[in-house]
C-alpha cells in the first residue's frame, strides 16, 4: 500500500489542536531547564541507525545501533540491540507510524523482546559495560483530533560492569504523536516522558522528557530527530541535554508488499 493512501492531513492544516505547539512548548521547557543548570548540564550527541525487517503483518525484527558522545569530554558509549516484535489487536485507524515502513492498519498492542549489549568505547568497556534482556508491552490508543496516545511498559534484566552485577529496571513511557502528510512526505511530531525504577537503589531515579519529529519521504527510509532532557539522581552526571539523530531503514518481505 502506497504512502499516498494515508489519510490526507495536510501540513497547511497545522493550527489549533495540532501537536506542533506542544512540541514547541516542550523544546522551550528543555532549553529553560538547560539554562537553569548550565554549569552541571552534560551536553551530548546521540546518533543512531535502526534497521526494521517486517516478516509478516504481525511479526517484525529490528536492529538498533545507538552511539553517544559527551561533547565536552568526548567520552563515548555504543550499544547493539537486536529485537523481535509481535503486534496484535486490530484498530480501525490506518496510518504510518514513526517506526513503520508504509501505511497500514494500525494494531492496538505490541510485545517486544530483545537483547542489549553495550560498553564504553576507546577503553575496552572499562568505564561501562552492560548485557541485558528486555521485554516491552506497547498499547496504542487513537484519540480525537487524529492523535495517537501510546503507553510503553518495559523491564530490563541487567548484568553490569566487569563483575556482571545483576539488577532489574522498570520503565514507563507515555507518548503523544500525530501524523501529517503532504504529497509523499510524512511528518510525525511527538512528545514523550519516561520514568525509570532501578532495583539497585529501590527508587525511581531517572526521568526523561523528549520532543522530536520523524520525517519520511519513501517507504524505505525515514529520519528522526529529537531533543532529550534526562535527570538521574543517582548518576555522577545528573543532567543530560542530548541531540538525537536516527536513520531508519525499512525492509519488507515480498509477501507483504
Amino acid at each position: 500500500m502506497a504512502l499516498l493512501d494515508v489519510t490526507r492531513l495536510r501540513l497547511s492544516s497545522l493550527g489549533t489542536g495540532s501537536l506542533l505547539p506542544v512540541c514547541l512548548a516542550a523544546l522551550l521547557w528543555l532549553a529553560a531547564a538547560g539554562t537553569a543548570a548550565a554549569q552541571d548540564l552534560s551536553k551530548e550527541f546521540w546518533p543512531e541507525v535502526d534497521a526494521w525487517w517486517r516478516l509478516s503483518p504481525a511479526w517484525r525484527l529490528s536492529l538498533f545501533v545507538p552511539l553517544s558522545e559527551n561533547l565536552d569530554t568526548h567520552y563515548r558509549e555504543g550499544n547493539l540491540i537486536p529485537q523481535v516484535d509481535f503486534s496484535f489487536g486490530q484498530t480501525r485507524r490506518e496510518r504510518r507510524l514513526m517506526d513503520e515502513d508504509r501505511a497500514r492498519k494500525m494494531k492496538a498492542f505490541m510485545i517486544r523482546g530483545g537483547y542489549l549489549g553495550g560498553k564504553s568505547l576507546d577503553d575496552e568497556g572499562a568505564a561501562y559495560s552492560e548485557h541485558s534482556a528486555l521485554i516491552e508491552f506497547h498499547s496504542r490508543i487513537p484519540i480525537k483530533g487524529g492523535f495517537l496516545l501510546s503507553h510503553r511498559f518495559r523491564t530490563d534484566l541487567r548484568w553490569l560492569g566487569q563483575d556482571s552485577e545483576f539488577s532489574t529496571r522498570y520503565r514507563y513511557r507515555l507518548q503523544l504523536e500525530r501524523e501529517y502528510v503532504a504529497g509523499r512526505v510524512s511528518l510525525v511530531p511527538y512528545v514523550n516522558g519516561e520514568a525509570y525504577y532501578d532495583s539497585r537503589y529501590e527508587a525511581v531515579n531517572r526521568y526523561r522528557l523528549i520532543a522530536g519529529t520523524s520525517v519520511a519521504w519513501s517507504p524505505r527510509t525515514a529520519v528522526e530527530t529529537n531533543l532529550t532532557y534526562q535527570y538521574d539522581s543517582k548518576s555522577s552526571t545528573k543532567e543530560i541535554l542530548a541531540a538525537n539523530v536516527i536513520l531508519h531503514v525499512f525492509i519488507d518481505t515480498s509477501r507483504n508488499r
